[in-house]
């Protein structure tokens, strides 16, 4: 059988029965037009990620992508030297600092919605909160907004179209125009240091074990960590919050049970991340000579290590296909596991935390629009929904003036 888990193409629909498959026939599958492994059982893709001296990050991430994506491609020392640091700007204090905000972002774009009684969740809710967020964490100015969210989009959509002229102009001048403004930003905080993440990270000394000529990060090195948290802060969150949305749209029985039961959204929350699992995948070089099950695995062969399909792993998850509110326990991977653990687990689950805690009183109002379906975009990094339009059913038939 004949199947290409790295077609972007492949994204539009479910790409999980061909994963299924996979896990079940060939889990440890050689792509040969790519050269590399293709992993999509949880015990490889863990065993893998618990094992970063045997299999690097530092050979690249994506396959094809000539761009590193500063920490993600760092191995050790370098990569948890980076990581001390940097992790001073997601501290439980600087996660609480934005809790007021984002409970704020949250009531004035639901607020905004039910108003209308329909709308496009992802442009109008599930965009918002993280991008604003993120934003803020940057120091993007909120008359940027707009172009901030469209940068990171022209740059995530590169990814699997490396041979595509056009898509790849766009993401390099997207990049550029990013890059640039951002270092205005570095240069503003410097002078003037704020309680956001780009002050600590343009003023934090690394003791000089970052930076042969300086102790502190260089703009080019801020600028390359920047841009991962623009897809990581930004991208992940909003299509988690997406894809949480059409998970319970597409079982009532399920969202019903959070209704009656608000107490379950701790473990809806991850849930919604197994179900989702935002980032598809990431690449792993291997060091030396192994094997992986049956598979001999030689030095400086590629692995993929496919997190969306270890979330599905019958062996791991009963009922693995089904979308549980109340699944406990839930081991899954969609923040990673091991040294390359997401910086960023906690602010994205405070994030979808507060979205479906405020979303929870009208989820049982919540449709479809007629004649709508959600829309994925073509991507085989991050799983990305670019549209979902819904109507709050009551909230509609008043603004007909139908209900009183």
């Amino acid at each position: 059988m004949a199947l290409d888990v790295l077609d972007p193409e492949l994204y539009r629909g479910d790409p999980h029965p061909d994963y299924a498959w996979l896990r079940k026939n060939d889990p440890i599958h050689w792509d040969a037009r790519r050269e590399l492994w293709i992993l999509t059982r949880y015990e490889h893709v863990v065993h893998v990620s618990k094992h970063p001296r045997l299999f690097c990050s530092g050979r690249g991430v994506r396959p094809g992508n000539p761009t590193p994506l500063s920490i993600v491609t760092m191995d050790e020392p370098r990569h948890t030297q980076l990581r001390r640091l940097v992790n001073r700007g997601f501290t439980p204090r600087m996660v609480g600092l934005l809790q007021p905000r984002i409970e704020a972002i949250v009531a004035e774009s639901l607020a905004r919605v039910l108003s209308r009684g329909q709308c496009d969740f992802v442009a109008d809710v599930a965009v918002v909160l993280p991008l604003l967020v993120i934003a803020e964490m940057l120091g993007i100015r909120s008359e940027d907004r707009e172009r901030f969210w469209h940068w990171s989009d022209h740059m995530i959509a590169a990814d699997g179209h490396y041979d595509d002229p056009e898509v790849m102009a766009r993401a390099s001048r997207a990049y550029g125009e990013y890059a640039a403004y951002l270092k205005d930003v570095f240069a503003d905080r410097r002078r003037r240091p704020q309680e956001d993440l780009v002050s600590v990270l343009v003023n934090a000394s690394d003791d000089g074990l970052l930076s042969t000529n300086e102790d502190t990060l260089t703009d080019d090195e801020l600028v390359m960590f920047m841009t991962l948290l623009l897809v990581a802060g930004n991208e992940t969150t909003r299509n988690a919050i997406s894809g949480g949305m059409i998970a319970l749209l597409e079982d009532p029985e399920e969202r019903a049970k959070l209704c009656a039961r608000p107490e379950l959204l701790a473990s809806a929350v991850e849930e919604i991340l197994r179900w989702t699992s935002p980032v598809i995948n990431f690449m792993r070089t291997a060091t030396q000579d192994t094997s992986l099950g049956e598979k001999p695995i030689r030095a400086g062969q590629r692995v993929m290590l496919f997190y969306a399909s270890a979330n599905r792993d019958e062996v791991v998850f009963p009922e693995a296909d089904r979308f549980r509110v109340d699944r406990q326990p839930n081991p899954h991977v969609a923040f990673g596991i091991g040294n390359h653990f997401c910086l960023g687990a906690n602010l994205a689950r405070l994030e979808i935390r507060k979205m479906f805690e405020a979303l929870i009183p009208h989820l049982e109002d919540v449709r479809l629009a007629p004649g709508g379906q959600p829309v994925y975009a073509p991507s085989s990094f991050v799983r990305g929904v670019e549209s979902l339009p819904i109507v709050f059913a009551s909230g509609a038939a008043r603004a007909q003036g139908s209900v009183p």
